[in-house]
């Protein structure tokens, strides 16, 4: 009897120890067939998985998957791929460059992520993706012959013969000797190929120096020129001297000032910011109106961009080619839309080289309400045309500020708008070498119109009126 009991009481022992030692198992089963019941999900559906990503973009699971593939691949397709060469820079898009994406091959791809049936590879696929983890990089495809005419035409740019030294009939020098460069054809292909598909977009290409021979140390000191320099271009520009444009002219005599005199080597770089430097009260600079953000407001040096424009202006039109040039957030009044420059100190610089062999020298003034630069160099070069054309315009919008200077029910429109315009630049040089076609797309965003408001006016959520009732038009472009 004892026996019996004793068994009794050891049955009901297991019994109770084995309880949440089943419903641990259990809830370890459920955890495990969850990752199996999505990914048979999976499986069964083509639903693209959550987190999936495609070039650092995600996909998203309810959009039909080629046409975002398609969007995003044409998309990639426009952006540019600086080619520098250190006297020449292009910026090609990649589509111009004849890379394209395989959309078909990257549909096949997302189609097959998470979807081979072994749940080995699959599982730890999917969960990279719902973790944010899975980046999938696009499948490209690169037409070579595309790559080498682009080539081609950079050579033609490029590649000139060294020049020995020019001497007269009674044995004086004339000109100095120069090198001459050549683009490393093949070593320049394979670099971009490469660049092209590890999605680099900056390249630098080789080019090879050709010696003339003949070191300077080793020519005698140049005489006097008894030929005087040419003009090579020369551009003018016109501002307000008077009532309160006093302080912007002040500005542009000064930088014009500082840019009087500079020389750009042969084959060399001038840098508008190395050469006029800071715009600060120490350097003679005054308050005056600038563009911050696409709004007119007072800043040290305003009117220098005018300085700029100008040299930019002449140099286009010497066939100079540009380095570094960005153009205004707006169009300006003082110069035509294609030739102005934007400069800010230090971080938005005018750069230009210049490729002919032998110096130029920039003369630069202000005076009389006119902005004057002057480029001369040992002989005209280039004749240059130019071409521009408005592709695309967009419309100005209304943005408002509360200012407890305004009466309530009033409202102050202190900035007009101004509409945006993407317009397309050609430039035709022609020189010794031949013609050359240059191209280049510009944007001019729109300018906000900038209305101000009482106090307690403006939806915090919006930044719109919360009331419609404003005596200002709606704009009408």
């Amino acid at each position: 009897m004892y026996a019996l009991e004793a068994r009794a009481a050891h049955l009901a022992t297991m019994f109770a120890v084995s309880r949440p030692i089943r419903a641990a198992v259990a809830a370890l089963l459920l955890l495990a067939a969850t990752p199996l019941v999505a990914w048979a999900g999976v499986l069964l559906t083509d639903r693209i998985p959550d987190g999936l990503r495609v070039a650092s973009e995600p996909l998203h699971p309810g959009a039909d998957l080629r046409e975002q593939l398609e969007a995003r691949a044409e998309r990639w397709g426009r952006h540019d791929v600086a080619l520098d060469t250190g006297e020449v820079l292009r910026n090609p898009s990649r589509a111009e460059l004849g890379v394209r994406v395989d959309v078909d091959a990257m549909v096949r791809r997302v189609n097959a992520y998470g979807r081979t049936g072994n749940p080995l590879r699959d599982l730890p696929e999917l969960f990279a993706a719902w973790s944010g983890n899975a980046d999938l990089p696009w499948i490209v495809e690169t037409d070579r012959a595309a790559v080498e005419s682009f080539v081609d035409e950079m050579a033609h740019q490029i590649d000139h013969p060294p020049q020995p030294p020019r001497i007269d009939g009674r044995g004086r020098l004339v000109e100095l000797s120069a090198d001459g460069a050549r683009l490393e054809r093949a070593a320049a292909i394979a670099a971009i190929v490469t660049a092209l598909a590890e999605e680099r977009r900056a390249v630098q290409l080789p080019v090879e120096v050709l010696p003339s021979g003949v070191g300077d140390a080793a020519l005698p000191a140049l005489p006097p020129a008894e030929r005087p320099p040419e003009l090579l271009a020369r551009y003018t520009t016109e501002f307000e001297d008077r009532g309160g444009e006093r302080p912007r002219a002040h500005n542009v005599s000064t930088a014009a000032g500082y840019l009087d005199g500079a020389v750009i080597p042969a084959h060399g770089r001038l840098s508008f910011n190395d050469r006029v430097g800071a715009r600060s009260f120490d350097r003679g600079y005054r308050l005056a109106h600038v563009i911050l953000d696409g709004e007119m407001v007072d800043g040290v040096g305003g009117g220098v961009c005018q300085v700029a424009s100008t040299l930019h202006a002449a140099a286009f039109f010497a066939g100079l080619r540009m380095v570094e040039h960005r153009p205004h957030s707006r169009p300006s009044a003082y110069i035509p839309m294609g030739l102005d420059a934007t400069v800010v100190w230090p971080t938005v610089d005018l750069v230009m080289a210049n490729p002919y062999p032998f110096p130029i020298t920039v003369r630069a003034r202000a005076e009389g309400g006119q902005m004057v630069v002057e480029l001369w160099g040992a002989r005209r070069v280039a004749r240059v045309d130019w071409h521009r054309q408005t592709v695309a315009t967009q419309s100005w919008g209304d943005r408002y500020i509360e200012d407890e200077t305004v009466p309530e029910g009033r409202e102050r429109v202190t900035q007009r708008g101004i509409r945006g315009f993407t317009i397309l630049r050609e430039r035709t040089i022609h020189d010794d070498n031949g013609v050359h076609i240059e191209t280049q797309r510009l944007r001019y965003p729109p300018t906000d119109r900038v209305i101000r408001v009482p106090p307690g006016t403006l939806d915090e959520t919006t930044g719109e009126p919360i009331a419609e009732a404003s005596p200002i038009p709606a704009n009408p472009f």
